[in-house]
C-alpha cells in the first residue's frame, strides 16, 4: 500500500513526533511504500520525506499546499493519514486524491482553550460553543482563550471559535477519525463525530528493548545523581503550565517523609518559574531539571528510576510517557486524569489519585517507595500489560485494518470495537 503519511514536526519534542517516526518506521518495515510530509524536518525516517514549512498553518501556506497537491498528484498513494491539525484546504486536497485519515491527538480539534482546561486549571466538560464564549466573557476564559490586552475585545473570541468550529466540521467529512483512547472517542463523538468513522487505535512504544539505541547522560546529570543514593523519582514532561503538572508535583516532594531525589526531564515556557518554586520550597538540592533531553538519553535515564511520577491535571489524550515507563518495568504514579486509567490499572501497576491532590500523590509515592517489592511487582505487572495490549505489532495490525479495510462505496468500513 502507498500511504502518505503527515505530520506537523518531526523534531524530537515529545511522544506524538516520536510516534509519527516510529510508524513510519513500522509500516515501512511491513512492506508499505511511505511518503512522509512535514513542515519540519528534526529526526531520520526510512522512505521519501518532503518538508513543506507552512503546509500545517492554521491557513496553510498558498506556495506548501500547491506544492501538497504536487504531491499527491505524483505520489498518487492509496490513503492519507494525517497526524496534526491541517487546514481545511489540506483536508479537502487529500480526501480528492485518496482515502483519508486523521489520528487526533490533542483537544485542539474541538476545544478553543486548546487543552479543555479553564484558566484557574479545572478540567473543562463543556461541548465547544455557546458555553466557550459564555465563560469568555464572563468568568477569566480558558487556558488558551481568554481576554487579553492585545486581543479585540469582540472580534478574537468569534474569530477563534468559528475558526475551530470549521476545522470540527471539514475533519467530521473525512473517512476516519484515529484516536488513542476510549476517553478521545467519547470526546469526539460528543463533540458531534459520526461513531463509525471514530475509532480507537491504541499508542506503542519502541523504548525498552534490547535494540533501543542509549546515550550517555549529560555529565551535569551524572554529578547530581552520584551526588545522592537515595530512590529516583522520574518526571518526563513538557514545562508547560497548567497542562502537565509539575508544579502539583514539586508541592507533593515537599511532603515526601522517605529519602527522595527528582529528575525532572523536559522544556518548557514555565521551566523558569518551576526551577523558582524549587528554590523557594527547599528542594533544588534534591530536584534536577535536565532540560530536553533525546530519546536514547532519557533512555538511559529510565534504567536509573525506581518509579515515575505522571502529574498531568488536564485530561491527558493518553499519556505515552507510561507506556515508556512499562516498558522498563516502572510502577507509575498519576493523577486521574484523561486516558491516563485505559493503561494505568490503579493498584496493579502504579497508583492513581485525584486530579490536583498533591497531598495523595505525596502519600502515592511515599507508599511505593516504602515498600520496593510491591513497586518492582507492580512494574513488572506494567510490562506484561505493555506487551499484551500496547505492543507494537498489535498497534500496526489495527492501524492497517483502519487504514485498508473499504466499503463498496470506497469510503472505510467501520471496524468492530476493540
Amino acid at each position: 500500500m502507498r500511504l502518505l503519511l503527515g505530520c506537523e514536526r518531526l523534531d524530537l519534542v515529545g511522544g506524538s513526533e516520536r510516534y509519527a517516526a516510529d510508524v513510519a518506521r513500522g509500516l515501512t518495515a511491513r512492506g508499505h511504500e511511505v511518503h512522509v510530509v512535514t513542515s519540519q524536518l528534526g529526526q531520520e525516517v526510512p522512505g521519501l520525506v518532503t518538508e513543506l514549512p507552512g503546509l500545517f498553518d492554521h491557513e496553510a501556506a498558498p506556495s506548501a499546499l500547491s506544492a501538497f497537491e504536487l504531491e499527491l498528484r505524483n505520489w498518487n498513494p492509496d490513503r492519507v493519514l494525517l497526524l496534526s491539525r491541517a487546514a481545511p484546504a489540506v483536508l479537502r486536497a487529500s480526501s480528492e486524491r485518496a482515502l483519508t485519515a486523521r489520528f487526533v491527538q490533542d483537544h485542539t480539534l474541538f476545544c478553543p482553550g486548546l487543552n479543555k482546561l479553564h484558566a484557574d486549571g479545572s478540567p473543562c466538560s463543556d461541548p465547544m460553543g455557546a458555553a466557550c464564549l459564555k465563560r469568555f466573557f464572563l468568568t477569566k476564559g480558558c487556558a488558551g482563550y481568554h481576554r487579553d490586552g492585545w486581543r479585540p475585545a469582540l472580534r478574537w473570541p468569534f474569530g477563534k471559535l468559528k475558526e475551530h468550529q470549521r476545522d470540527l466540521a471539514a475533519h467530521q467529512e473525512l473517512d476516519r477519525l484515529l484516536v488513542a483512547s476510549d476517553y478521545m472517542r467519547r470526546e469526539l463523538i460528543r463533540a458531534g463525530c459520526e461513531p463509525s468513522r471514530v475509532e480507537r487505535v491504541g499508542y506503542f512504544t519502541r523504548q525498552g528493548q534490547d535494540a533501543t539505541p542509549k546515550s550517555p547522560l549529560p555529565e551535569e546529570l551524572v554529578a547530581s545523581l552520584a551526588s545522592s543514593d537515595a530512590p529516583l523519582i522520574l518526571c518526563s514532561a513538557r514545562l508547560v503550565h497548567p497542562d502537565k503538572g509539575v508544579d502539583f508535583l514539586l508541592t507533593a516532594l515537599g511532603e515526601l517523609k522517605l529519602p527522595w531525589r527528582c529528575v525532572i526531564a523536559g522544556e518548557g515556557p514555565a521551566r523558569a518559574w518551576l526551577e523558582e518554586k524549587a528554590r523557594e520550597e527547599g528542594l533544588s538540592e534534591r530536584v534536577h531539571f535536565t532540560g530536553w533531553l533525546d530519546a536514547p538519553v532519557l533512555e538511559e535515564l529510565y534504567t536509573r528510576a525506581e518509579l515515575v511520577a505522571v502529574p498531568s491535571i488536564w485530561d491527558e489524550p493518553f499519556g505515552l510517557v507510561g507506556l515508556e515507563a512499562m516498558a522498563h518495568s516502572l510502577p507509575v504514579v498519576a493523577f486521574d486524569v484523561g486516558g491516563i486509567s485505559e493503561w494505568l490499572e490503579g493498584g496493579e501497576t502504579g497508583l492513581l489519585v485525584p486530579r490536583r491532590d498533591a497531598h495523595a500523590f505525596a502519600r502515592a509515592i511515599d507508599s511505593l517507595l516504602s515498600d520496593p517489592e510491591r513497586a518492582a511487582r507492580m512494574g513488572a505487572k506494567g510490562q506484561r500489560r505493555l506487551r499484551e495490549r500496547f505492543s507494537q505489532a498489535a498497534h500496526l495490525d489495527r492501524l492497517e485494518d483502519a487504514l485498508g479495510l473499504s466499503s463498496a462505496s470506497g469510503r472505510m468500513s467501520a471496524l468492530p470495537a476493540c
